[in-house]
């Protein structure tokens, strides 16, 4: 007989509707061999993950709160040493996860469980699968075995290939409200009211990346220089622009760590841009910077809606030329003289 279902001890906000459906599974024993979870980054996909794989390898005997946190397996999960959970992402100097990767996670999934347990394995960003490692995981979804579940986070469906995508169960994530982010930061993360509220508008819906900029003051700070970096792209004066894209590269980052630092940037000001729209119509309380007003406020006048719509076509075209391996420097000086 089905138990009743299991209450999940998962710290994560949003997105409810799909922890209801992994609750039932559970209670039902209702499995599946392969999950791709998908959504915008910084939604707690991993998160999710990795908490899952907790509750499917938790020893409680009742199982009416999962996972537990007090069985051996949960101690061990908890900690990243599990022995039948496995995590594999992109290296940070590559631009794939290769087929030695998925080779090697293939054939631990395949060793016998220490415990006796489900086995495990979440693929971080599945859309960086290159096209060998995406074969060699399709052959294992074509032969699912029992108690061995894979888990594919992946930022959009459409990266990965309709054969992967057709042998697994999809579950899309959702960015979560600002002011669940909000209650979230002030009673769970002892965050201040007004630091809550410039985060969470921030985050734009992704908590992950609200508690990110919460707990890593290092990022944050990253991320305010990247900010600042926008105005001296607005300036007038080339060499200033040319100061802008200096600072930005002058990171130590190189080969593909420079090329996604490259991308970060972009996709602040593309926000950005979005932002200063916002402004010229009027509608500053839906700015995302609006920890930045007093930054962004000098900008509003360099630029029409025009000029801003034109910025936002060319900014674009720079993220292609950055995904075509187009040399960051190179593509980032464009863009500097481009508008």
């Amino acid at each position: 007989m089905a138990k009743s279902k299991a209450k999940l001890s998962w710290p994560l906000i949003g997105n409810g509707h799909i922890f209801e459906f992994l609750a039932k599974s559970l209670a039902k024993e209702n499995i599946a061999s392969s999950y791709i979870f998908t959504g915008p980054s910084d939604l707690g996909k991993t998160a999710a993950a990795h908490y899952f794989a907790r509750s499917l390898v938790c020893q409680s005997q009742d199982r009416k709160v999962l996972p537990c946190g007090q069985c051996p397996a949960c101690g061990q999960a908890a900690k990243g040493l599990h022995g039948d959970i496995y995590l594999i992402k992109k290296p940070a100097d590559k631009k794939n996860i290769s087929i030695d990767q998925i080779r090697d996670f293939i054939r631990s999934l395949g060793l016998s469980s220490f415990l006796n347990s489900y086995k495990i394995g979440i693929i971080k960003g599945a859309d960086s699968l290159s096209e060998s490692a995406v074969n060699a995981l399709l052959k294992t979804l074509e032969e699912p075995k029992i108690k061995v579940v894979i888990i594919l986070t992946v930022d959009s469906l459409e990266a990965l290939p309709k054969t992967i995508i057709s042998r697994s169960q999809i579950l899309r994530f959702s960015p979560v409200a600002a002011g669940a982010i909000y209650d979230d930061l002030v009673k769970n993360h002892g965050a201040s009211r007004s630091l809550a509220k410039d985060l969470s508008r921030l985050a734009a819906g992704r908590p992950a990346l609200a508690w990110k900029f919460l707990e890593d003051k290092e990022y944050y700070e990253d991320y305010r220089a990247r900010v600042s970096s926008f105005g001296g792209l607005l300036s007038p004066d080339i060499n200033q622009r040319f100061g802008a894209i200096e600072k930005i590269l002058s990171s130590g980052a190189a080969g593909q760590e420079a090329v996604e630092s490259a991308v970060k940037t972009i996709d602040i000001w593309q926000n950005l841009t979005r932002d200063l729209m916002l402004l010229e119509l009027s509608l500053a309380d839906l700015v995302q910077h609006e920890a930045f007003l007093e930054e962004l406020a000098p900008l509003k006048n360099k630029l029409n809606l025009a000029a801003l719509l034109n910025l936002t076509d060319i900014l674009k075209r720079t993220k292609l030329y950055l995904g075509a391996n187009v040399n960051p420097k190179l593509a980032l000086e464009s863009l500097a003289v481009s508008f």
